[in-house]
């Protein structure tokens, strides 16, 4: 069941490796004990991934015989949820045993016990609330204290926003614990709520951890590359069961894991003294998840209606209703969020100003405000681009 797709990382990894090694190496020649280190890193990256992508898949594949003891299936309802036969909610538990197992093994553990225990907070609070619908006051005090323990544990405190005005930083003050918090909560809800295809929050998380992955690089902290890898290697293995169609869900423990772990990695890359990385660029690589999450929350408001009120309105729901499939939906998604981090690795590698890359978050985040008020404009649009005729090819097999 294992797909050679899972070996598309090794080059990357290899590269990272060898960078590493020829940094280090400075005017050195390429010779033969340049080359036998560089296999260091990149035995240290290949095993982390390997080792979180193995042990996922293991533990999926385990979990899911025991689902219905467990009392994690997820039913139908034939109203907000697609999904017409009930499935499994297992995906972020065996994602969680992937990375935490492999992080012990190839990290020190005083250096991140802070995300350690944080996470086994959140997949705990996701397992119980996928088994009996916890009060979302008990998840919010989870969510808080599992903050706090990075805070606590790592210092991962958000004391900055970047100077995204062009008048200078932003900083936070006497407010950075209570802002951290209410940040990581925002995100954590963001991820919950975009969980709603088959393969979206996976493959969105996915890009999302690869591009942090890589500002982490650029900032030169080694471990914090690791545990991205570690994600990406679960993610690679929940994604085998979760494509459309899927055999199974990752449940809350698993949105609301990756959306903790995603908050964690944008502060951990833009704060500090010695960071390349913007605050702004971080926002980028979250801008999907999180522009339309405030969006849905807000129109929710207007309309008085709770911001968590679950309805159709987010942005997948939005494409499902113009006529595409599944796969389409979640490929456009993914392919959006891979633009808006590539610009982000591209604006930190160029060393654009924090004021530069939150404008052009905020351009895109006008568009889709705009857009989201436009829908039957846009519906019409589809309509008449599927009559159309390109170079022989027919766009209504294109927006199908």
């Amino acid at each position: 069941m294992l797909n050679p797709k899972f070996l598309l990382p090794l080059p990357v990894l290899a590269a990272a490796s060898w960078d590493v090694v020829s940094n280090s190496a400075g005017a050195q020649s390429v010779d033969a004990v340049v080359f036998t280190t560089a296999l260091v890193p990149l035995i240290e990256y290949s095993g982390i991934y390997f080792t979180s992508l193995l042990l996922s898949f293991a533990v999926i594949l385990l979990l899911m015989g025991s689902a219905e003891k467990l009392g994690l299936i997820d039913m139908p309802d034939g109203v907000r949820k697609i999904h017409t036969v009930a499935k499994p909610l297992v995906g972020g538990l065996g994602m969680v045993a992937g990375i935490i197992v492999s992080m012990l093994i190839f990290l020190p553990v005083a250096d991140f016990i802070g995300l350690i225990v944080a996470i086994l907070m959140i997949a705990t609070v996701g397992f119980f609330d996928d088994r009996h619908d916890v009060s979302f006051k008990i998840r919010f005090v989870v969510q808080s204290a599992a903050t706090v323990s990075v805070m606590y544990f790592g210092g991962s405190v958000l004391h900055s926003f970047g100077d995204l005005f062009g008048y200078g930083p932003l900083h936070t003050g006497i407010f950075a614990y209570a802002v951290t918090i209410f940040c990581v909560i925002g995100v954590i809800n963001a991820m919950n709520m975009i969980d709603g295809l088959d393969g979206l929050a996976g493959s969105i998380s996915l890009v999302a951890f690869s591009a942090f992955g890589i500002l982490a690089w650029l900032n030169g902290q080694t471990g914090l590359v690791l545990v991205s890898v570690a994600y990406i290697g679960a993610l690679a293995a929940f994604l085998r069961f979760n494509w459309f169609p899927s055999r199974l869900f990752m449940g809350d423990a698993g949105s609301m894991t990756l959306g903790f772990s995603l908050a964690f990695f944008a502060i951990e890359t833009t704060q500090g003294a010695t960071t390349v990385v913007s605050p702004a660029a971080a926002l980028l690589v979250l801008a999907l998840p999180v522009s339309d999450t405030i969006v849905v929350m807000i129109k929710r408001i207007m309309q008085g209606k709770s911001p968590f009120y679950a309805d159709k309105t987010h942005f997948h729901h939005v494409l499902k209703a113009m006529g595409l499939d599944h796969r389409k939906a979640v490929i456009i998604m993914a392919t959006a969020t891979g633009f808006s981090s590539a610009i982000a690795v591209a604006g930190t590698m160029l060393r654009l100003p924090d004021a530069v890359l939150f404008t052009i978050y905020l351009f895109c985040f006008v568009t889709y405000v705009i857009a989201s008020y436009r829908i039957r404009t846009i519906y019409r649009l589809v309509i008449w681009l599927r009559r159309q005729t390109v170079f022989n090819i027919k766009l209504d097999k294109v927006l199908r």
